[in-house]
């Protein structure tokens, strides 16, 4: 009986500890966001790290915002990029897509569309709504893929409706709503959101 109630009081202090971490690192993330929104980025970048270094995905996904805003005192597109890919590398959709955009401008590395259209895709497969806005402008533009306006339709209109400035743009810009039925082929390619 005192073995159990040893064993009670010890999973007891465990679970407060994990409890207050788990507490803190999201303390730490939500001040990281507050200063980020008042554009003090020099306090952003301490609270982002100090989340990030507890296991904080977002926090670690915000410093690579941070590293890649062109206000930040620290900028470093390339150390930006490092930290994308490491998270895009984990199936994480916000980073894949910001993988496809750094592929698609050329910001620290190489331009590679095809490859910048592969990130879109992983992160346009978990319904993140800005992956599939930029994959409408690279089916409308012709980068990396063969141009094909039915499909930029399909995957801009959800991002279109919601207000999506990426999607709106494409939209408008390939005027897509006279292209409602993607005519292109459809083996082997994802073709829809």
């Amino acid at each position: 009986m005192k073995i159990l109630f040893l064993l009670c009081i010890i999973t007891a202090v465990f679970a407060k500890d994990i409890v207050g971490s788990l507490y803190k690192e999201n303390e730490f993330f939500e001040k990281g966001k507050k200063y980020y929104q008042q554009r003090n980025y020099s306090m952003a970048f301490e609270y982002f790290s100090k989340a990030s270094d507890m296991g904080n995905q977002k926090a670690y996904y915000n410093l690579g915002v941070l590293y890649g805003n062109k206000y930040f005192n620290k900028k470093d597109y390339a150390k930006s990029y490092e930290i994308f890919y490491e998270l895009a590398q984990k199936g994480y959709a916000p980073a894949q897509n910001k993988v496809g955009m750094y592929l698609t401008l050329g910001l620290s590395v190489e331009k590679d569309y095809k490859e910048a259209v592969k990130w879109y895709e992983k992160a346009s497969k978990q319904n993140f709504i800005t992956a599939q806005c930029n994959l409408a402008f690279m089916y409308a533009s012709g980068k990396g893929v063969f141009p094909n306006l039915g499909r930029a339709h399909v995957f801009a209109k959800t991002g279109y409706e919601q207000g999506n400035p990426i999607c709106v743009k494409a939209w408008n810009d390939f005027h897509l709503e006279k292209y409602a039925e993607d005519k292109g082929f459809k083996f082997n390619f994802y073709t829809k959101p």
